[in-house]
């Protein structure tokens, strides 16, 4: 299936929820977001992995 913006962005705030939910540490948000991030590069080749993880971001940002 080849996943789209909306895609993206969906998973990106199931990251960030999850990283919130088990107050992650750094290694275990980079491990959770690299393993995202692996699945998003095979379905799309326009994924933009630095957007994905700004995304991430935003909302870790918003939800501290």
């Amino acid at each position: 299936m080849k996943m789209t913006r909306q895609h993206f962005q969906a998973l990106a705030t199931a990251c960030a929820e999850i990283i919130i939910r088990i107050n992650a540490d750094r290694s275990q948000s980079e491990a959770i977001i690299d393993e995202i991030v692996s699945v998003c590069e095979q379905s799309n080749d326009h994924f933009q992995p630095q957007k994905f993880g700004e995304w991430i971001q935003d909302i870790l940002v918003k939800n501290s």
